[in-house]
């Protein structure tokens, strides 16, 4: 009721206060900023979009750059109300929104620059994407004050749709404006190339959070369960995950099916199984986490939203269940055992627009529901010889993840700020 109360506030106030009251805001949330500043240390403003592990990576290797974090949805806010719904959803391109509007949020970029830059004295701008259209104007104001912007991008995980699909659209409709973009892989490279970024302008690193693996070893987890025993996660996923949203929108497909009896059977396992602990991960942007947890909350399993302890349950899992997710690059690159469901009537259909987990080595694959109650049956009851893998189908894992993750050897940030001082230099 709240929310809908706000909504229509907004809705009736006129257009200029309500710029001024995100302006006002935005004021407000600058002057709480409250970062550890060194004036003999040079500035990286850091635009954080839902982007914590990354920045905790950065954090954590850091020893060179006062690291000036701002929360972006909560910075610009304010940016939606001066952009068309086609630029703000990247159905238009981002040049067809009308000059005025665009010169119009350069100056609320503008000044939102400003106060940082003066507080802090910029040396250069890192965002996880340029193509968010509330950051492109905030890149020519830092250019315009011969302050970079670099892309570390988060989103290095790309289906074989989307990596054919989003490349040619963010082209047409926001090209790449950035200075440099920094991936965790060939693969990823090779997309942003086909975006329009030259080749000189792309360095591959690897996949900054991957560093926390070798650095954390966390005990968040253990404040859900009474006792300590053995743990089994699984990670869930919003239901029309990797579904080309074409389809979603003619045909609405989900994976519900098999989503819903991963879920349920889970559910009785830890029902069967109190000498283990179990875990769903709810996926970031999953909307029905607080149903999950009504529905399957025990002594012995607990429900798990947002994105903070995803390393740790990987590090700590036993067995991890899982579909279409960076986590099962992740679990394969830290040797853990690996259920792979994929037994979806549409898994047929889109065989070929998904991550090929279902052709990799070194996990096991669920190709029914049978098999998948049977698989976890007996790693439950003790036997875990479907983990068992040959040399050769452990080499090809490794491979496999190479693919997705350059070099993960605890040094990735480390191999960004060294760049970056080429940069900024």
């Amino acid at each position: 009721m709240k929310v809908a109360l706000k909504r229509l506030v907004r809705w009736l106030l006129p257009r200029e206060i309500s710029r001024r009251i995100y302006r006002w805001q935005a004021d407000r949330y600058i002057d709480s900023l409250t970062p550890s500043y060194d004036p003999n240390k040079k500035s990286l403003l850091v635009l954080n979009h839902y982007w914590d592990q990354d920045i905790r990576a950065l954090h954590q290797a850091n020893h060179r750059y006062n690291l000036i974090v701002v929360d972006a949805p909560t910075l610009f806010k304010g940016a939606k109300l001066f952009f068309s719904p086609g630029i703000v959803q990247i159905k238009k391109a981002y040049e067809s929104e009308a000059a005025e509007n665009r010169r119009l949020y350069r100056g609320e970029c503008r000044r939102i620059f400003e106060r940082l830059h003066d507080r802090y004295q910029l040396c250069a701008i890192v965002t996880a994407n340029d193509n968010y259209y509330w950051v492109r104007e905030f890149i020519e104001v830092g250019r315009e004050a011969g302050v970079p912007t670099v892309m570390l991008d988060k989103e290095g995980f790309l289906t074989p749709h989307t990596f054919r699909t989003a490349a040619d659209r963010i082209k047409q409709l926001f090209p790449c404006i950035c200075d440099h973009v920094y991936v965790w892989s060939d693969r990823q490279s090779l997309y942003w190339q086909r975006v329009g970024v030259r080749p000189e302008s792309i360095s591959v690193i690897g996949q900054p959070r991957s560093d926390l693996f070798f650095t954390e070893k966390g005990n968040e987890v253990d404040r859900y369960f009474e006792t300590d025993q053995p743990l089994v996660t699984l990670f869930s996923y919003r239901d029309d995950i990797c579904i080309p949203i074409e389809v979603i929108r003619q045909e609405n497909l989900t994976w519900s099916p098999m989503r819903d009896h991963t879920h349920e059977q889970f559910y009785r396992f830890a029902r069967r199984h109190p000498n283990f602990n179990f875990v769903i991960k709810a996926h970031p942007q999953q909307l029905d986490l607080t149903r999950l947890d009504k529905r399957y909350r025990r002594d012995n399993l607990r429900v798990i939203g947002g994105s903070a302890v995803a390393n740790e349950l990987i590090q700590r899992s036993e067995l991890i269940v899982a579909f279409q997710t960076t986590v099962i690059v992740e679990a394969m690159f830290l040797d853990r055992r690996v259920l792979y469901t994929f037994w979806d009537r549409l898994t047929g259909r889109f065989e070929n627009e998904l991550f090929p987990f279902h052709k990799a080595e070194g996990i096991v694959i669920a190709k029914s529901a049978d098999a998948f109650d049977a698989v976890l049956s007996r790693f439950l009851a003790g036997d875990q010889s479907d983990f068992d893998f040959s040399e050769t189908q452990l080499k090809a894992r490794d491979e496999f993840v190479n693919t997705y993750l350059h070099k993960p050897d605890g040094h990735v940030c480390e191999r960004f700020f060294d760049s970056l001082d080429e940069i900024v230099k």
